[in-house]
């Protein structure tokens, strides 16, 4: 058994493992982002004392309402987290009757407008539909009206999906598909009084993404705690109405409701605030300059020097301020990306990428690297594809 010195030293390998490289930038998968030293250690000094926890979510709340110009905020276990309260605060208001019911929706609106979800086969050759994150928001047992054709929405298909039973318009930033802005996805709603939650997930930077999507008339809209925030990747922010943030935090920890499976410690709020407060002070040119020479860097070493056609893309696939190096796998290698994947993973160092729009593409981000580990993702792939 390893010693408790292992365990304080060398965590990973205690357990018998080793940390990977990673060039995903901040997949869950992988651990997610790195935590700045500031938020440990405020998480280290929150650690020390005991304190009364809906006073201290009223607090953070506070602060989140601050830089995202909502009148009140919660935090939560992950962006899904604030997804499933969010929507429950919605469909029950304040009423705990309701908040009881859940995800019982008998006399309650059940309705949630939402872009068309892919569709996949299993391995017996059956479609299903992949929800993918927005399972969460299906867990309150609500049923979704799906729009467009995944591709492109129009304004008369989704204004057409409005009913009596139309509770909620779930909505993306933009990098989940149609031609509809959140502006006027949010008019449509509002003509029809229904309240719109946006998935913000994975949008910062820019640091504007904070507080656009409520400033453009959302009702609720969703964070990741992790990623770009740099805050505990168990953690996530629901921002907006004052009512609905009083009716998620309802049914939430520590009370006993359906959002009770999204408890946060009090270091990972005190975390979660620390990194909000950080991201929104820091010289956001200076953040995206770092990040462009980490891309730079890899681009330069492989670009001609591995069988394989290398393309440096900024914004990236989704317009976002991420710099990512796609490295295309030729076919006549008689290898996928998956196989690469695989491949990078297994070596030595092991090393965690991305597949990319198709089955010869790899997606590498490398914002959160080091140079030596960025100079070791590139030895790899031209050990493999050189």
């Amino acid at each position: 058994m390893p010693s408790i010195d292992e365990y304080t030293s060398n965590p990973y390998a205690a357990l018998g493992l080793h940390p990977v490289i990673n060039a995903t930038c901040h997949h869950t998968r992988v651990g997610g982002t790195l935590m700045r030293d500031e938020v440990m250690d405020a998480m280290r000094a929150a650690s020390k004392s005991h304190v009364i926890m809906p006073s201290l979510q009223k607090a953070a709340g506070d602060v989140i309402a601050k830089h995202t110009h909502a009148e009140g905020g919660l935090v939560v276990s992950g962006c899904a987290a604030a997804m499933l309260v969010g929507t429950a605060a919605i469909l029950t208001g304040n009423d705990p009757a309701k908040m009881m019911q859940l995800p019982q929706l008998e006399g309650m609106k059940h309705e949630v407008i939402a872009e068309r979800f892919a569709r996949r086969t299993n391995d017996e050759d059956v479609e299903y539909t992949h929800y993918g994150y927005a399972h969460a928001v299906k867990t309150t047992g609500i049923t979704f009206v799906e729009v467009g054709d995944g591709s492109v929405t129009s304004a008369e298909e989704f204004e057409a999906a409005f009913t009596d039973n139309t509770a909620m318009v779930y909505w993306g930033t933009g990098e989940m598909g149609g031609n509809l802005t959140v502006e006027q996805v949010v008019e449509i709603a509002d003509r029809h009084d229904v309240p719109v939650l946006v998935d913000n997930s994975n949008n910062l930077p820019p640091k504007r993404h904070l507080h656009r999507y409520i400033d453009a008339g959302a009702a609720l809209v969703t964070f990741s705690g992790g990623k770009g925030l740099r805050g505990p990747q168990g953690s996530g922010i629901l921002a907006g109405r004052a009512d609905l943030i009083e009716a998620a935090g309802m049914q939430s920890t520590p009370t006993q409701g359906i959002g009770r499976v999204t408890k946060v410690s009090k270091e990972e709020v005190i975390g979660l605030v620390t990194a909000l407060e950080i991201f929104a002070e820091e010289d956001e040119e200076a953040l995206i300059s770092d990040q462009r020479q980490h891309a730079d860097r890899l681009f330069g070493q492989i670009d001609g020097a591995v069988s394989a056609g290398v393309t440096l893309m900024d914004p990236d696939h989704a317009g976002r301020l991420y710099p990512t190096v796609l490295v295309n796998v030729p076919a006549e290698s008689g290898k996928t990306a998956d196989d690469v994947l695989v491949e990078l993973e297994a070596g030595e160092p092991s090393i965690a990428a991305m597949s990319g729009a198709d089955a010869q593409t790899i997606r590498l981000d490398v914002r959160l690297c080091e140079d030596w580990e960025i100079d070791e993702v590139s030895r790899r792939l031209k050990e493999i594809l050189g």
